[in-house]
């Protein structure tokens, strides 16, 4: 994807977001789940800039006020590293996140998380997951087929 045609794909998502956010905010609306952001977009064989650029002005308009909206308290200050962890800083993160927490190995321990922290798995799983699915042109998660964006394309696993 060349520059030209990202810039004409992150303008229309961002005219798309910034006119549901109106209307939404007209109507007394919030914003729950996925965005249904472009997604033509092919985030895979995008250059580092361009998904540096769209994370910019498409992804983070989008999910900061999600994720401060859950939790004004943790998410006060919503930046590149809140995800990418410090190496957002110069460039240099992976993701998955090892910094993130880290998913249980286990569908026992997804059940003890799911007891321990019912609201952020909640959270996490029906707005943060779908809506980035969605901002990246990706499929949620199908356990069917193993494919898809899931928990573990942010967060590590823990080792068993």
């Amino acid at each position: 994807m060349n520059t030209v045609t990202l810039s004409i794909v992150t303008l229309i998502a961002a005219s798309a977001l910034s006119f549901n956010a109106l209307s939404m905010k007209s109507s007394g609306a919030t914003a729950v789940g996925p965005s249904h952001a472009d997604t033509t977009i092919d985030w895979e064989h995008m250059s580092k800039a361009e998904r540096k650029q769209y994370m910019k002005d498409v992804v983070m308009p989008k999910m900061k006020p999600i994720f401060h909206d859950f939790d004004p308290k943790r998410f006060k200050d919503v930046r590149c590293t809140t995800c990418h962890g410090d190496g957002a800083r110069n460039g240099d993160f992976k993701m998955p996140n090892p910094e993130l927490p880290k998913l249980p190995a286990t569908r026992e321990g997804f059940d003890k998380l799911n007891k321990e922290k019912p609201k952020m798995m909640e959270f996490m799983s029906k707005t943060v997951k779908p809506t980035m699915a969605d901002l990246l042109g990706m499929k949620p998660f199908d356990p069917k087929t193993g494919s898809g964006f899931s928990c573990g394309n942010c967060h590590t696993t823990a080792k068993k």
